[in-house]
């Protein structure tokens, strides 16, 4: 059985390698920035900057989870959220609102807002995420989020581990772990399933580059697709400025919790 130590231990060491090379780089544009001539000044600043900021919050959390993970006993716990989403509208979009330190929405066409994920900063970090939102490579950076439903209430915490490769995870309300992802490759396609103790419950398979992944359950059966980049056509003003997806429902009654947990997961990978 897979053990959460295990995980852990596998993220720090990324985090920290991805970090220390992030750092390299970041001193090759320092010492750009020192011994270039004048026109090639603000580039070299800016990189350097990029560089400095994604390498050495790499490090950090690559320590922390380092130290987490000796502490680490607990194996993965069974997930006892019973919310589900009565009914969901055909067509949605998940999407990063502007201007936010992390913010992204489930929404319906008309605006309604049917979930939220947000990212976990206290008021002293505000400012620094903000900075580092801005210059740092948001791809390999890590990040805690809370979950809420439509109602505002708790739903789930959520990690998701930066480095050169991605892992998420989803705890409950006490901070337990539930859930992972893993991604695997076949024949061309991505595959990233949502795993419950070393059985996966939830599976996005699709095209990396284009961004169109179908979503089903163990069953095979298929709930949703969700398409990077589409703008629909009926709400465009709304939602053309807001990265994100658009999630075609194909079951709309009775929608998990932790389906919903994996498309804010999916898209955070992203942001």
């Amino acid at each position: 059985m897979t053990q959460v130590k295990e995980l852990i231990f596998q993220d720090a060491r990324r985090q920290l390698f991805t970090g220390a090379a992030l750092s390299i780089i970041a001193l090759v544009f320092i010492i750009g920035f020192i011994t270039m001539n004048p026109s090639g000044i603000l580039l070299s600043l800016v990189y350097s900057a990029i560089f400095t900021i994604s390498g050495l919050g790499l490090l950090r959390t690559g320590y922390l989870d380092w130290k987490k993970a000796k502490q680490t006993e607990v194996n993965f716990e069974t997930d006892d959220t019973k919310t589900t989403y009565e009914r969901v509208p055909a067509r949605m979009y998940l999407g990063q609102k502007p201007m936010k330190s992390y913010q992204a929405g489930l929404f319906a066409m008309d605006g309604e807002l049917y979930g939220e994920i947000q990212e976990e900063v206290s008021l002293k970090q505000r400012f620094l995420t903000g900075i580092t939102a801005i210059f740092s490579f948001d791809t390999v950076r890590s990040a805690n989020f809370i979950l809420k439903d439509k109602n505002g209430s708790l739903l789930y915490k959520v990690e998701k581990k930066g480095g050169f490769s991605w892992r998420g995870y989803v705890q409950n309300k006490e901070g337990h772990y539930i859930a992972y992802t893993k991604d695997t490759k076949n024949k061309g396609k991505q595959i990233t399933q949502y795993i419950e103790h070393d059985q996966w419950r939830w599976s996005a398979e699709g095209d990396a580059v284009i961004g169109h992944f179908t979503i089903k359950d163990q069953n095979g059966t298929t709930w949703t697709i969700i398409k990077r980049g589409a703008i629909p056509t009926e709400a465009v003003d709304r939602f053309e400025r807001m990265p994100g997806y658009l999630v075609e429902w194909k079951k709309r009654d009775n929608i998990p919790a932790s389906l919903i947990a994996f498309l804010f997961l999916l898209q955070s990978r992203d942001r």
